[in-house]
This record gives C-alpha cells, sequence and structure tokens, in this order.
C-alpha cells in the first residue's frame, strides 16, 4: 500500500464452470485501465482506473481485515468468500474507500462479524451490498448512520446472521431498490419509516422475530414487486392500505399470527400472482379474490376460512 511500489497485480486466472462470475475470474487483487478493462501489471505506462480485490476461493486469510484498507480509494469491489479463519468486524475506514461500487462477504469464518460501519452507508458510489454466511458471529446495523441524499445504494442483502432492530435510517436510502433481511434473528416491530423506500421492488424480511402490526405505510411503495413479511410472529389485520400497491405480484404473509379478514379492497390488487395466507389466524371467506384474474397461487391453509375457494 506504499505510494512508491508501482507493482499492481497479485492475482491468478481462475476457471470455474458454470459460476456465475464468468469462466474466466482472476482471482486476487487485480487493477485495470478501467472497470471491465485492461489488465495492469504496473502503473507506470497507465494510471490506474480501479481495483477489485477478488477472492472468492479457499485462501489462506486470517485475523482481522486491517484498517489500511481504507486506503484503497481506487477499489471498486471486494469480495470475500469462503475464509474460515478471518475474524472481528469490518473496518470503520472502509467509509473512506469512496471508489467502492460492490461489496459481497460470503459463507466465511464464524469469528468474523460484528456491528457494520456506519461509514459504509455513506459511500456514494457503492450500489451492492451482500453479507451472508450459514453461523457463526453476529452482525449488526449501525444504530445511527449519516445516510446522504446522493446514495446510490441499489442492493442490500444480509441474510442468515444478523440481529437486533432495523434501524429507521435506512428509509433514507432512496434509490434501493432490493431490501433483502431475511433469515436473520431482526426483533421489534417492523419501523413505519420503511414506507419511504419509493424505489424499492424487492423486499423480504421473511424468516426474522418481527412482531407487532404490519406497517400501514408499505401501502405507500409504489414500485414495489415482491413483498415477504412469512414466518414471523407479526399480530393484527392486513393494513387496507395494500391495495395501493398496484405493481405488486407477491405477497406472502405466511406463518404470522394475523387475525380477521381478507380486505374487500385486495380486489384492487390486479398485479397480484401469488398470495400466500397460510398458518394464521385468518377467518371469513375469500371471495373477495374472486375478482383477481392474475392470481395463479394461493395458499390459505391452517387458518379458519369459510365457504369456497375461487375458481382456476
Amino acid at each position: 500500500l506504499s505510494a512508491d511500489l508501482h507493482e499492481c497485480n497479485w492475482h491468478r486466472n481462475y476457471t470455474r464452470g458454470n459460476f456465475p462470475f464468468g469462466d474466466l475470474d482472476p482471482v486476487g487483487v487485480v487493477c485495470q485501465i478501467e472497470l471491465g478493462g485492461n489488465i495492469l501489471l504496473d502503473d507506470y505506462q497507465y494510471p490506474v482506473g480501479s481495483v477489485t480485490v477478488n477472492i472468492r476461493i479457499v485462501n489462506d486469510l486470517n485475523g482481522p481485515l486491517p484498517p489500511e484498507i481504507g486506503y484503497l480509494i481506487d477499489c471498486e469491489s471486494i469480495g470475500l468468500e469462503n475464509h474460515l479463519r478471518l475474524t472481528g468486524p469490518l473496518p470503520q475506514t472502509m467509509g473512506n474507500m469512496s471508489g467502492l461500487f460492490s461489496l459481497a462477504l460470503l459463507f466465511n469464518g464464524p469469528n468474523f462479524g460484528g456491528k457494520l460501519p456506519s461509514s459504509l452507508f455513506q459511500l456514494k458510489n457503492l450500489k451492492t451490498i451482500h453479507i451472508q454466511s450459514i453461523s457463526g458471529k453476529v452482525w449488526s446495523l449501525p444504530t445511527n448512520a449519516q445516510v446522504g441524499d446522493d446514495t446510490q445504494l441499489e442492493r442490500l442483502v444480509l441474510r442468515n446472521i444478523f440481529a437486533g432492530a432495523i434501524p429507521s435510517w435506512i428509509a433514507k436510502l432512496k434509490q434501493l431498490q432490493t431490501l433483502d433481511l431475511s433469515m436473520n434473528n431482526f426483533q421489534g416491530a417492523i419501523p413505519e419509516a420503511i414506507g419511504d423506500l419509493s424505489s424499492v421492488k424487492y423486499l423480504n424480511l421473511m424468516g426474522n422475530n418481527f412482531t407487532g402490526a404490519i406497517p400501514s405505510s408499505l401501502g405507500k411503495l409504489p414500485a414495489i414487486e415482491v413483498l415477504n413479511l412469512g414466518n414471523n410472529a407479526l399480530q393484527g389485520e392486513l393494513p387496507t392500505s395494500i391495495e395501493n400497491l398496484r405493481t405488486l405480484q407477491l405477497l406472502d404473509v405466511g406463518s404470522n399470527l394475523l387475525t380477521s379478514t381478507i380486505p374487500s379492497s385486495f380486489a384492487n390488487l390486479e398485479s397480484l400472482k401469488y398470495l400466500v395466507l397460510e398458518s394464521n389466524r385468518f377467518n371469513g371467506t375469500v371471495d373477495v379474490l374472486e375478482s383477481m384474474k392474475n392470481l395463479t397461487i394461493l395458499l390459505t391453509r391452517s387458518n379458519s376460512f369459510s365457504g369456497a375457494l375461487p375458481d382456476g
């Protein structure tokens, strides 16, 4: 990381068949003229346009990520996968990586984790965060984060190893299109502020320990296509505001503690194709669903519905 060193690359080309990153996968620290451009061996002839840290195969990385990683201001992508000896949280200095576009930390060691640095959510060019594992140290979102109006984060996927509450500042991620917090141990109420995510198309909170009512503010999501709230401990009625979600194609509220009847306003969900209501405490009839011509999958078992299911 010295400014006097001009050797750019520490990598080898690695080929994996049927892998989403392509047949030719440069593994290691890779410098390029620009993202997707020619790989540089040094920076004597051309200035470095981008740096990629791509270590997704078994390696001998161990210990915590050093704070000096924040010096890599030209780094556009970090991918770390299957490093079982990594430990500790991400350093706060990652907030200095102004060129970072994508961060993927997948299936790393059981002692790797902690609270995400709040500085990560201040990076203006960051569009994707994907952190996922099977088990290990618990991760959490920062309680406070100063999210600017110019944030570009579009995809936030945190799965399997997170706990705590969803902080209200997450509603400031105005460009967010995918929010996947499924299969974690998030608790408490779903914040009303989540209805301010005006760009979100895919919202998955399945498999947590959320309690309380489904916030009516979810009816303000103008672009939502998938809304999955299944396998929690949500109570109360389905909010009538859901009728406003004209782009909604999948709604899953199965395996909760929801009660009452299906609101008649559900007939306005003209794009809905998949509806999961099973394993709740609903009652009444499902007659309102008769007019939903695009509905192809309907799961209603383990409730107290009466009458016949709609034809088709």
